[in-house]
């Protein structure tokens, strides 16, 4: 089962190492990826086609109770390793591999029926228990679960469009962004984060889509995505309080009165537990109770003069003992490191990340924790803002190539020069970049472009295929 501690510091590890520490995003240009596009206009009416169910489709209840009977109505095809690997694949396989219903892809009744009935309730809650229990320990059993649910109807998606089933494909998708969308309902940015990955399953299918030469345009169906498509904003206030939902015993920390004794042993139960909590492998060895009462005493002139800083007269902190000075100290310094992050969070993507990667190196250079709870957690605030960017940036690409679509459909086929020449559309602008799409067009091709964010491989080369 997936902890949210084991799982984050996971995502956070491999993608700090995709981005590299100095920069959101790499100099080095991605391969090209060939693009065939056909001219489409915009449909009538244009908002013949959504991507997330309208609210005539929408259902009444609670989408968790649907997907919760995926799994336990068929455990017999979610345990068998070599389907799972199958659907994996399937979701790369050529078009033409995929006509005619040549995959043993389940039918639509039993699995997708009940993840399509999720998918099309209004409201989706996990009843997670938080509060209940250490936050950091948490278990998700069933974010892996979503995962495949995602792959599943990306798959089916990809069978429809290989067959020209246009209207269901599109069906299929909107069920998949909603599944993304129910799946980040949970406040955790683990939720949040397989959110944007089942979202991003199905925009890999969308590109599919718009180079299919009978495809409808989508444009405005992408357009009216939320933005931020996923939205880890509730995740990450809840994340900024984990510490004090999983120590309920800190709640009254400030008013009430222990022994010298009782301060040191709930120091030292603190301070393991949340090692244990947080950690991930071998990145963070608990440390012993003599190496935490050293720890305590080398930063006790630093974590005195922080404590009077913020408030408390000198003579109270001075009564204090060791243990509750550094217990006061951690919590203090936890939030204002952590807070530091989180503020810089919600800017536009380009503000954001360079605050965020500003923050990270500030507390790695100070080290002024007792207990580095921060920084193990920090991390994890710029992995969410990141994914968030990653995915809306595909949005944005999609919509660019729609417009790009639109615009051969009214100027008999040609690409535009230039993206500005597109009267017919907005642009909308590189949401990791916060500046226009870089594209230069040569004729007959045309390359869109833009800094490598992840692995998105921004660098296409177009060409339309002229009626």
């Amino acid at each position: 089962m997936i902890r949210t501690s084991a799982l984050l510091t996971m995502i956070a590890g491999t993608l700090l190492l995709l981005i590299r520490d100095s920069s959101a995003y790499g100099a080095e240009p991605e391969p090209l990826v060939k693009l065939t596009l056909y001219p489409s206009p915009q449909p009538v009416p244009a908002l013949k086609y959504r991507l997330l169910p309208d609210r005539l489709d929408q259902k009444p209840g609670n989408a968790a109770v649907h997907y919760g009977k995926v799994t336990g109505e068929e455990t017999r095809f979610f345990s068998s390793r070599e389907m799972l690997d199958d659907i994996d694949r399937w979701q790369q396989t050529p078009l033409e591999e995929l006509r005619d219903g040549k995959l043993n892809l389940p039918t639509r009744g039993g699995i997708e029926g009940s993840i399509r009935r999720g998918a099309h309730c209004r409201f989706c809650d996990w009843q997670l228990p938080i509060s209940e229990g250490p936050f950091y320990g948490m278990l998700l059993p069933e974010i892996q679960q979503t995962r495949n649910f995602g792959r599943i109807l990306a798959v089916r998606a990809r069978m429809q469009i290989a067959d020209g089933e246009f209207a269901d494909a599109v069906e299929s998708l909107q069920c998949g962004y909603s599944l993304g969308r129910h799946v980040a309902a949970g406040e955790t940015i683990i939720n949040g984060l397989v959110g944007i990955a089942i979202s991003e399953f199905m925009s890999r299918q969308v590109l599919e889509f718009v180079q299919q030469p009978k495809a409808p345009n989508l444009y405005w169906a992408l357009s009216m995505l939320p933005r931020p498509l996923i939205d880890v904003n509730d995740a990450i206030d809840v994340e900024a309080m984990g510490v004090e939902l999983s120590f309920p015993e800190l709640h009254d920390i400030q008013t009430v009165v222990r022994t010298p004794d009782q301060w040191r042993e709930l120091f030292h139960h603190f301070a393991q537990e949340v090692i244990e909590q947080i950690r991930f492998g071998e990145s963070l060895k608990p440390l012993s109770a003599d190496e935490l009462d050293e720890q305590c005493k080398r930063l006790l002139p630093i974590a005195k003069q922080s404590l009077i800083a913020a408030g408390p007269p000198t003579e109270k902190v001075d009564a204090m003992s060791l243990h509750q000075v550094a217990l006061l100290y951690s919590l203090q310094t936890y939030h204002q490191f952590l807070d530091d992050v989180i503020k810089y969070y919600y800017l536009p993507f380009p503000d954001a990340i360079v605050g965020i990667d500003t923050a990270i190196l500030r507390a790695d250079r100070e080290q002024l924790e007792i207990i580095p709870i921060a920084q193990l957690l920090m991390p994890a605030i710029k992995t969410a803002r990141v994914a968030m960017a990653h995915n809306d940036r595909r949005i944005a690409v999609l919509r660019v190539l729609e417009a790009i679509r639109i615009y051969g459909a009214y100027h008999d086929g040609h690409l535009p020069e230039r993206l500005e020449d597109i009267s017919e559309v907005p642009i909308p602008e590189d949401p990791v970049t916060g500046l226009p799409f870089e594209y230069l067009c040569n004729g007959n091709n045309a390359v869109l472009s833009g800094p490598t964010l992840r692995d998105v491989p921004l660098n296409y080369e177009i060409t339309m295929i002229r009626p």
